[in-house]
């Protein structure tokens, strides 16, 4: 995300809560929170090693666009 107002809009679209979906089906609530800008990188707590990352990325894709 690049600026403020991007992260904001994120925050107020989703009420800081999206559901992940796992390669398994599984699906999972993910706490989002503004934690500084110009931050790159992400963290994802409680993610079974065993997922690809290119399952993560697919999954992240979305906020690119921030």
């Amino acid at each position: 995300m690049v600026d403020s107002d991007s992260v904001l809009a994120v925050l107020r679209d989703t009420g800081g809560q999206v559901e992940c979906k796992y390669h398994t089906e599984e699906l999972s609530m993910v706490s989002i929170a503004m934690a500084g800008m110009g931050t790159k990188l992400i963290r994802v707590a409680n993610l079974p090693p065993e997922v690809p990352n290119e399952i993560l990325r697919a999954t992240l894709v979305c906020f690119e666009k921030f």
